[in-house]
Parts: C-alpha cells; sequence; structure tokens
C-alpha cells in the first residue's frame, strides 16, 4: 500500500469518524432543551444542535433515493440489453414495468394494480412455504427421528390446521394463538436484539475506522 492509498484510507476513517461523532451528538442533544437546564436560550441551543443530524439525514435520504432510481434505470438497461439478444423474459419485465407506471400516473396514485397482483403471489408463495414445511418435516423424521424433529413436525401441522376455517378445530387455534405470543414472540424479540446489537457493532466499527469499507 502507497503513501497515498494509505492517507486516503487514514483520511476517510477519521472523516468517518468525525460524521459519526457529530450525527450522535446532534440526535442526543438536539431539540432537547431539559439537558440544558433552565437557562434561556436553552431552546434556540437545542434546536441549533439539532440542525446537523437533519442536514446528514436528509442528505442519506436523498442518496438512497437517487441509488434506487440509479438501480431501476440499471435495471431497465439490463433488460433491453437481453431483449435486444432474443430474451423474451426481459419482455415481460419491460412491459409490466411500463404497464404499472402508466397505471399509477393515469389512475393518480392508484395502488390497486399493485395489491390485485402482489396479494396473490405472497398467497402462492405462502401456500408454497407450507408445503416446504410439510416435505422438510418428513424428510428431518425420516433421516433423524428424535425430539427436535417430532416437535418441528407437530409444531408445524398445529399451525397449518389452525389456518383452516373450521369451528371444530377452536382448541388447535387456541394452542395457535398460544405458540404465536410466546415462543414466536421470544424468537423474534431475540432477532430484533440481535439486529439492533449487530447495527450498533457495526456502527462502532465504523466510528473507530475498522469497518472494511472506511479502511479500504
Amino acid at each position: 500500500m502507497g503513501r497515498g492509498q494509505r492517507f486516503g484510507t487514514a483520511l476517510s476513517a477519521f472523516v468517518a469518524f468525525v460524521i459519526g461523532i457529530i450525527t450522535a451528538l446532534s440526535l442526543l442533544l438536539g431539540d432537547n432543551p431539559a439537558l440544558f437546564g433552565n437557562q434561556p436560550g436553552s431552546d434556540q441551543l437545542a434546536g441549533l444542535l439539532a440542525v446537523p443530524a437533519d442536514v446528514l439525514l436528509r442528505l442519506v435520504v436523498i442518496v438512497l433515493a437517487l441509488s434506487i432510481v440509479i438501480g431501476i434505470a440499471n435495471l431497465l438497461y439490463v433488460h433491453v440489453g437481453r431483449l435486444s439478444r432474443g430474451k423474451l423474459t426481459s419482455a415481460v419485465v419491460l412491459v409490466s414495468f411500463g404497464f404499472t407506471i402508466y397505471w399509477y400516473v393515469a389512475r393518480q396514485g392508484d395502488a390497486s394494480l399493485l395489491e390485485a397482483v402482489q396479494v396473490p403471489i405472497e398467497s402462492a408463495l405462502a401456500a408454497l412455504l407450507a408445503l416446504s414445511l410439510l416435505h422438510g418435516g418428513s424428510r428431518v423424521l425420516s433421516k433423524r427421528a428424535d425430539i427436535w424433529g417430532l416437535l418441528f413436525v407437530a409444531v408445524a401441522v398445529v399451525v397449518l390446521l389452525a389456518s383452516l376455517p373450521l369451528a371444530e378445530l377452536a382448541p388447535v387455534q387456541a394452542w395457535r394463538d398460544w405458540l404465536m405470543r410466546v415462543p414466536v414472540g421470544a424468537g423474534a424479540r431475540a432477532l430484533l436484539l440481535g439486529i439492533a446489537l449487530g447495527t450498533v457493532v457495526t456502527g462502532l466499527r465504523a466510528l473507530l475506522g475498522q469497518d472494511r469499507s472506511v479502511r479500504g
């Protein structure tokens, strides 16, 4: 690594650290006059400290929006190139994209077309997921018929049966509600805690210049 490259890496790490610290302090101190007591001008000071975070977050939103636009343009460019080479599946993508934009503009923001297409697709994927669960449970029992495999199959069967709109399955539906409320709720909270901890660790690595995107 040359001297110029090392200088660029150190500069990018320093800029990331400074911007991160400014944003964190602005979010912590801005719009919170209680931290400064009842001193005169505390409201103006808190509002002034909130400006850097507001500006940086607006810039992030703009960059994300531009990224989405560039991604859509790249997708269209790729499929136009594939269509010129005789890939008819790309024509379906381009026609669907154009018709969706036309529908949205002509109906002034009506999203009924998206719902009419998305809801059946999601339902079909949910049905495929149910079949995959049953198939996976049968494979688990055929290879290793232990307590965990039996528990997996039992839970899958209870959830699937409780999804049927039958009054005779009210006890099974009660069991399904308990499973969704207690074990599934606990697992979802654990996943959210893991995501939060991972976000904090990633942010600290970026602030300290240890992240790969900052180190170069």
